[in-house]
């Protein structure tokens, strides 16, 4: 499947993955601004004026030795296309946050800790830009393939786990995925599946204290499965990490589904 030269760039062996982001969103006419956080180095761009309803998110690392097709340029790709074309829409603009984040590949030992998004969730708090209530998170992860998209539990468990099910951040997660549902409905996609998935950024964010709900993609035979079985692994979970997680993985219809929610999504959050 051609992906444009750019996203070709993105996805080399040997590419540096922060310089091939920023040539992704220079082509797009993406103003942005890199956010360090220890070793991590993340990527934002601003979209709208004011604080943001809504901060949008995916993690540019790969793990090593995989060219990370799925795992996770394509998310990448389809928020620089969103963003490109929110700035093209008619005002008013919603203001969203959209986020290109690092280390969430757990580097070290794997702990929740090594991962960027839990200094990212803090720096974000900290933030003048979010004021006194800051935005849940939408992330975006593994959405280059399939048909049926799949809204993550992890986040709303584990704060039910610790005794937080009440919390603002719990309602926050449940608005979000209220949304998510809103938006895929109004674009005439399936209802999305509730499922508790491997675990992204979504981790760190909510160990951080922001709300976050991670959005992935499965074929629909491969969902079904997994909601009748959490145990196992989907064919396309499969080929991730590995060599397999190649372009050949990509699905056009998928990229489509992901970018009809997220312009449904942009259009509910418009003030």
């Amino acid at each position: 499947m051609e992906l444009g030269e750019d996203f070709a760039r993105f996805i080399a062996p040997r590419a540096e993955r922060l310089v091939a982001l920023a040539g992704l969103l220079a082509a797009r006419d993406l103003p942005y601004s890199v956010l360090r956080t220890g070793a991590a180095r993340h990527v934002a761009v601003r979209l709208g004026t004011g604080t943001p309803r809504l901060i949008m998110m995916a993690h540019y690392d790969r793990a090593s030795g995989s060219p990370g097709v799925l795992d996770n340029s394509c998310a990448c790709l389809e928020l620089a296309d969103f963003a490109q074309r929110v700035t093209k829409m008619a005002p008013p603009v919603p203001s969203i946050l959209v986020v290109f984040s690092d280390l969430e590949e757990a580097p070290g030992a794997g702990r929740a800790t090594d991962q960027g998004a839990l200094a990212l969730a803090r720096a974000i708090l900290g933030s003048q830009a979010v004021g006194d209530s800051p935005p849940p998170v939408l992330v975006l992860d593994v959405t280059g393939r399939g048909d049926r998209l799949l809204l993550s539990k992890a986040a709303t468990d584990l704060l039910e786990r610790a005794g937080r099910g009440a919390s603002r951040t719990a309602r926050a997660q449940q608005s979000l995925a209220a949304l998510c549902r809103n938006a895929a409905r109004q674009a005439g996609l399936a209802e999305p599946l509730s499922l508790p998935l491997p675990w992204s950024d979504d981790l760190g964010l909510s160990l951080g204290g922001l709300a976050a709900l991670t959005v992935s993609l499965l074929p629909e035979d491969e969902a079904l499965s997994l909601a009748a079985s959490p145990g196992t692994v989907p064919e396309t979970w499969a080929c991730l990490h590995s060599e397999d997680d190649s372009v050949d993985m990509v699905e056009a219809s998928a990229l489509g589904l992901v970018a009809a929610l997220l312009d449904r999504m942009a259009l509910l959050l418009r003030p």
